[in-house]
């Protein structure tokens, strides 16, 4: 029988955005790459959904690629709305046990490393939120280390912890993309801030009929699709915010 490939030859982004909306602010697996390259040029596009329709609108989701053992995975999450969300940090800092790298005995050794905060095996968050001391004994003295769970259900032994400790760290995340500054007041979203100083409590739904007024009614609908995925609940505020992302695209190494 002819083998199938772990690869999916289209990933399933609209599956994986519409998981990660019913879990907001957790990590979804959302593909996965043979190339890191590939999975890292998407992680930097799923933010401004450039090119990623399944991903608009601008700002609603995070993402990050990573080392898996089949490839790179490219790992999203969904974080639009008024609640923030947890931040996902690059490294752990955890207590190991470690008794020397000699062939002899030499006693039992505590040390402290630092490693990734993402799975070795397939890339997803660990458990950096779930570390606890664990005490034991040996020889009748009594020890202290830290354990901990990881999401995805891999278990990370101290040795191959230890090891990765030892390897060069390299950044797991894009690094913060600069922000386009305030917006013009005759930008679409400056209409709208403008407009919001005049009306207290003003409603992401008048923001939009304000762009159709003025004839940026693409913006207004992009407005109108995110007030469909809260429900409703979004300001004038959070609408001018979303439309200033949408009109300064970023790129990599600065705003477009």
């Amino acid at each position: 029988m002819k083998s199938r490939s772990i690869y999916r030859a289209t990933p399933d982004h609209a599956a994986a955005t519409a998981t990660a909306r019913e879990e907001r602010g957790h990590w979804v697996m959302a593909a996965l790459y043979p190339s890191s390259a590939s999975a890292r040029t998407v992680a930097r596009r799923v933010p401004i959904a450039e090119m990623m329709p399944s991903y608009e609108p601008a700002g609603a989701y995070e993402a990050y690629a990573a080392h898996h053992t089949d490839g790179t995975a490219l790992w999203v999450r969904y974080v639009a709305g008024d609640e923030p969300v947890p931040v996902l940090p690059d490294r752990m800092s955890v207590r190991i046990r470690h008794d020397g790298d000699g062939p002899g005995y030499s006693g039992v050794g505590i040390i402290t490393v630092t490693v990734s905060t993402r799975c070795p095996q397939c890339g997803g968050p660990r458990g950096f939120d779930t570390v606890i001391p664990h005490r034991f004994h040996h020889d009748g003295d009594s020890y202290v280390v830290d354990r901990w769970s990881n999401k995805c259900g891999h278990v990370d032994m101290y040795d191959a912890v230890l090891a990765e400790s030892r390897e060069v760290l390299l950044p797991l995340v894009p690094a913060p993309v600069p922000s386009p500054g305030p917006p013009a007041k005759d930008s679409p979203a400056g209409l709208i801030l403008t407009a919001a100083k005049g009306r207290r409590g003003m409603h992401a739904q008048q923001a939009a009929r304000l762009l159709d007024v003025h004839g940026h009614s693409e913006y207004a609908e992009r407005i109108r699709a995110e007030l469909r995925s809260r429900k409703g609940h979004m300001s004038a505020k959070q609408a001018a915010d979303l439309v200033h992302a949408l009109s300064n695209p970023v790129v990599e190494g600065g705003v477009r």
